[in-house]
C-alpha cells in the first residue's frame, strides 16, 4: 500500500468516525423521544382509566339508598303480577313491570312470589339511580332523582341522553324540565304511540314529585 493510500484511508476513516459521532445523538435523541411519547401516551391512557374509575366509585359511593317514595309511586302505577304477561312493548314482564329476573330474560309462564319482586325492583331501582346520576350534571335533589328513577325505570334509560327532558334539566332549566314530564305519557297501540290515561297520570304524579322541595 502506498502512502498516498494510507493517507486517504485514514482520512476517509476520520471522515466515517466523526460521521458516525454526529448522527448517533440524533438517533438516539429520536429514539428517546419516541420511547418518551410511547411512555406519555401509555400515562395518558393510564390516567383517563383511572379517571373512569375514580369516577364509577364515587357514583357508587355517593349514591344514596332508594327512597320510598319512589318504590311506593313505581309500585303503584306498575302493579303487581306474581306470572308473566305482555306490557305495551311487547314484552314478556312479571311482578312490578320487570323484563329481567336475575339478570335473565322473563318468560311466559314464569312465576314470582312479591317477596322476590321487591328484592329485584329493589336492585334495579338502585342501578337506575347510579345511571341517573352518571348521566344528569347539575345537582338534585333526592325527590328529583326519585322522579327521574321512576320515569327511567317506565320508559327505558334512552330518556338520559336523548330527551329535551335531560337536555333542559343538564342546561340549568329546572322548570322545564318539569314540564317536558307529561310528554312522555304515550304507549304502543294498535301499531301507533297514543296517549294512556294511566301513563298521564303517572307522569304527572312524577312532575309533583320532581317538583316537591
Amino acid at each position: 500500500m502506498s502512502f498516498k493510500s494510507t493517507i486517504f484511508n485514514k482520512y476517509f476513516s476520520s471522515k466515517v468516525i466523526l460521521a458516525i459521532v454526529l448522527i448517533a445523538p440524533t438517533v438516539f435523541s429520536a429514539n428517546a423521544m419516541a420511547a418518551s411519547q410511547a411512555q406519555g401516551d401509555k400515562m395518558l391512557i393510564k390516567e383517563s382509566q383511572s379517571k373512569t374509575i375514580n369516577l364509577q366509585k364515587a357514583i357508587a359511593h355517593h349514591t344514596p339508598s332508594v327512597r320510598k317514595s319512589t318504590i311506593n309511586l313505581i309500585k303503584h302505577y306498575e302493579g303487581f303480577h306474581s306470572t308473566a304477561y305482555i306490557d305495551t312493548h311487547g314484552l314478556p314482564v312479571i311482578g312490578y313491570g320487570q323484563s329481567k329476573i336475575n339478570g335473565k330474560r322473563v318468560k311466559m309462564g314464569q312465576y314470582i312470589s312479591r317477596s322476590k319482586a321487591d328484592a329485584e325492583l329493589a336492585k334495579e331501582l338502585y342501578r337506575i339511580q347510579r345511571l341517573v346520576l352518571s348521566k344528569v350534571k347539575v345537582k338534585l335533589t333526592p325527590n328529583q332523582l326519585g322522579a327521574l328513577t321512576s320515569i327511567t325505570y317506565n320508559v327505558g334509560p334512552g330518556i338520559l341522553t336523548r330527551s329535551t327532558l335531560v337536555r333542559k334539566l343538564n342546561a340549568g332549566d329546572y322548570a322545564g324540565a318539569a314540564r317536558e314530564f307529561p310528554r312522555w305519557n304515550k304507549a304502543h297501540q294498535g301499531g301507533r304511540l297514543v296517549p294512556f290515561p294511566g301513563l298521564t297520570r303517572r307522569r304527572l304524579a312524577e312532575q309533583k314529585l320532581f317538583l316537591t322541595p
